[in-house]
């Protein structure tokens, strides 16, 4: 009895801990993701383009920025290639990571990447300014991290609901194994009688 209640509390133990692992893997593995994006700044051919699009991501987008009327310049063009090349660097990193630990999230990453790409090719033609396509930008952003919460939240019930059906699991496991669980014989003869000792047999 004593090796199956070990063996059913070792698994509540790593059942337990198994979302707060998930968690760390997923946090650990993004994080190595944003370092190698923020590399990314320091690519001399994007360098013009600082102050006027984001270069990593668009919580860079200042208010400046979004006031900006100028359209791009014929050499803006291609540091605007340089850009875009880096920022897709980046998604495939960040779609490689997220696929393992957020599958259900990847529609709504590529639809957001198809709609920068959308806008970054307005700016390749220089039909834009660099204020509306960062205003594009931040809404196609914000867009897509409502849709992204709102499955994150699915997910979170979804796991949640897993886990409380492995606890239940093994606390009728538990109840099990403890019910077949016979007194030992002391040689004492009391014993309960509902809820008093009987002594009767002495």
């Amino acid at each position: 009895m004593g090796s199956r209640l070990l063996f059913l509390a070792a698994v509540a133990f790593s059942l337990g801990g198994c979302s707060y692992v998930r968690t760390y893997v997923a946090d650990r593995d993004m994080g190595d993701v944003v370092k190698y994006c923020e590399k990314k700044r320091t690519n001399v051919a994007v360098r013009p383009l600082v102050g006027k699009l984001p270069i990593v991501n668009v919580d860079e987008i200042t208010p400046d920025m979004l006031a900006i009327d100028d359209v791009p310049t014929a050499e803006d063009v291609e540091a605007i290639r340089a850009l875009s090349r880096d920022q897709r660097d980046c998604r495939d990193r960040i779609e490689s990571v997220a696929k393992d630990h957020w599958p259900t999230q990847s529609a709504t990453r590529k639809g957001l990447a198809m709609k920068l790409d959308l806008v970054t090719a307005q700016l390749l033609k220089r039909n834009l300014s660099y204020g509306n396509a960062n205003r594009l930008y931040q809404e196609a952003a914000l867009d897509a991290e409502g849709k992204l919460t709102d499955d994150r939240k699915e997910q979170l019930a979804q796991a949640r609901e897993q886990e409380t059906e492995a606890w239940r699991t093994i606390g009728d496991g538990i109840r099990a194994v403890a019910g077949t669980q016979k007194p030992e014989p002391t040689g004492d003869p009391c014993t309960w009688s509902g809820n008093s000792v009987d002594c009767s047999a002495r």
